[in-house]
């Protein structure tokens, strides 16, 4: 018996075994999508977590540039919601700073 997702369609095993096959069908799957993604609610201290993941992945050397502008832009929003906060927006300005890293 297959699972269905709220659509009614099944679950798995739509995954083409080609690379190329599954590109493409994703590129088709994310044209489908009809509305745009809200996360939330998040609480204040998960908006602080997901600002400091997303800082800490640009850090990845091999990130892309277009991906670099998505978490800028994450952390944007963070800290348009945190506007009030100046130690939030100082801890915020730290994470962008590959010199506050601490290594062990």
């Amino acid at each position: 018996m297959a699972i269905l997702d709220a659509h009614g369609q099944p679950i798995g095993g739509g995954v083409p075994p080609d690379e190329a096959q599954a590109v493409q069908q994703m590129i088709a799957e994310l044209a489908a999508v009809e509305h745009p993604l809200i996360l939330g609610p998040l609480t204040p201290l998960e908006a602080l977590q997901l600002a400091g993941l997303v800082q800490l992945a640009v850090r990845h050397p091999d990130l892309s540039e277009e991906h670099r502008l998505v978490a800028a832009a994450v952390v944007e929003t963070v800290r348009e919601y945190f506007a009030g906060s100046p130690v939030i927006l100082d801890v915020l300005d730290r994470g962008d700073d590959p010199a506050q890293d601490v290594t062990s």
